[in-house]
C-alpha cells in the first residue's frame, strides 16, 4: 500500500513561520559591525572599545578617545579612514578656521588633547615669534591680538595695541601726566590695576612720600611739571614750625638738610651743625646757645663767664669779650 502524501505547500510554509524569525534574530547578534547601524567594528571574543583601537594604526590620544565613531568614520564606514590631521579636520570636517593657511600638518605644533593645547617643544610664541606671552595674554584667543585675517607679524610695542587703553585711562591721566608709553615701565602682564611705578629720576620716593598717594603731591591730576623742592608742598609746615621757629631762625627751606629723605616723620631732625656739638661741654640742649627763637643768634657768654675768659685771653691782641669775637677764634670750639 502506497502511504499517503503530504502536500509539501503547507509543511513548508508551516516551517518558515517557526524557524524564520529565529533566523532573523541570530542573524542580528552574529552580524558584522558595519553592518549593524550604530556599531564598531567587532573584535573577536570581545566588545569594539578605545582600548581595541589603541591595537590598530591609529591609537587613540587625548580628544580621539572621547569622541564618537561616527565623528571620524562618516556613515560608520571604517575601512580607508584617513589618518592625516588635514585630511579629517579640513577635506572632510573643514573645522580648521584658518583655512590651512597655517600649515596643513597640525602636528607641528598641536596635541591631541586640544587645539589650544600647544606642545611647547614643537611651537613656542617666545621662540617663534619672539614674544614671550606672560600674564593675562596667556589666556588671550590668538585673534584677539592677530584678528581674523591671519598671523601677519605683529609690533610686539606695548602702545600698538593699547593705545587706545593708554588715551582713555583717567586716574590718573596719562596723557595729560605725559607717562611714557611703554606700559612695563608702571605695569606687569597681570593686570592694569596693581600699577608699580618706578619713581625715579629727580625726586626718588623714600620714607614718608613712599607710602603717600600720587594726589598728595600732584593735585588735580596734575603730573607734568611737579617741583621736586621741598618748600613747593612744605612750606606751610615750615612757616608753621615754633619749636624751634624756622621762619623767624631763617633755616634753610631745604627740608633734607635737617629732616633727611628716608623719615618718616618731622620729629627727629639731626640738624648738620658747623659747630661741633656732639660731645663735651657743648653737648647740650639748643636753647643753651640759642636764647631767642632766632636760631642765626647764639651766645656762648652764658657758659663762659667774663672773669675765667679774660683771664685766659691776658695778652692776646684784639681780644674781645663777646660771642662772635669768640666763634672768630674758636670755630671749632678748641682752644
Amino acid at each position: 500500500m502506497t502511504p499517503p502524501r503530504i502536500k509539501s505547500a503547507p509543511a513548508i510554509a508551516l516551517a518558515a513561520v517557526i524557524v524564520l524569525p529565529f533566523l532573523l534574530v541570530l542573524g542580528a547578534r552574529t552580524g558584522t559591525g558595519q553592518d549593524r547601524a550604530g556599531a564598531k567594528p567587532a573584535v573577536t571574543g570581545q566588545d569594539w572599545t578605545a582600548e581595541s583601537h589603541d591595537r590598530t594604526s591609529f591609537p587613540l590620544v587625548g580628544k580621539h578617545r572621547t569622541v564618537g565613531c561616527r565623528e571620524c568614520h562618516i556613515n560608520l564606514v571604517f575601512e580607508g579612514t584617513p589618518t592625516d590631521c588635514e585630511v579629517c579636520h579640513w577635506q572632510r570636517r573643514q573645522d580648521d578656521r584658518y583655512s590651512l593657511r597655517l600649515g596643513t600638518r597640525c602636528s607641528d605644533c598641536h596635541t591631541p588633547q586640544a587645539w589650544k593645547k600647544v606642545d611647547p617643544a614643537l611651537w613656542s610664541h617666545e621662540a617663534n615669534v619672539g614674544y614671550r606671552l606672560e600674564g593675562i595674554h596667556r589666556t588671550l584667543d590668538c585673534e584677539d591680538c592677530h584678528g581674523s585675517g591671519g598671523f601677519t607679524a605683529q609690533s610686539t610695542d606695548c602702545f600698538a595695541c593699547h593705545e587706545s587703553d593708554y588715551r582713555g585711562t583717567r586716574d590718573p591721566n596719562h596723557v595729560e601726566a605725559g607717562f611714557p608709553t611703554s606700559c612695563p615701565s608702571c605695569h606687569d602682564q597681570r593686570d592694569w590695576e596693581n600699577a608699580d611705578f618706578e619713581h625715579t629720576g629727580g625726586f626718588v620716593l623714600q620714607g614718608r612720600h613712599a607710602s603717600a598717594s600720587c594726589a598728595d603731591c600732584h593735585e588735580n591730576g596734575v603730573y607734568q611739571g611737579t617741583s621736586p623742592e621741598c618748600a613747593s608742598c612744605h612750606l606751610a609746615d615750615y612757616n608753621g614750625t615754633t619749636d624751634p621757629n624756622h621762619r623767624a631762625s631763617s633755616f634753610p627751606l631745604d627740608c633734607s638738610i635737617c629732616h633727611g629723605t628716608s623719615a618718616t616723620g618731622w620729629e627727629g631732625a639731626d640738624f648738620d651743625h658747623d659747630f661741633p656739638i656732639r660731645s663735651g661741654r657743648h653737648a647740650v640742649a639748643c636753647s643753651e646757645c640759642h636764647q631767642t627763637s632766632d636760631y642765626r643768634v647764639f651766645s656762648c657768654l652764658g657758659c663762659h663767664g667774663q672773669t675765667e675768659t679774660n683771664s685766659r685771653h691776658n695778652g692776646v691782641t684784639g681780644y674781645s669779650y663777646s660771642s662772635p669775637a669768640c666763634y672768630a677764634c674758636h670755630p671749632n670750639g678748641q682752644g
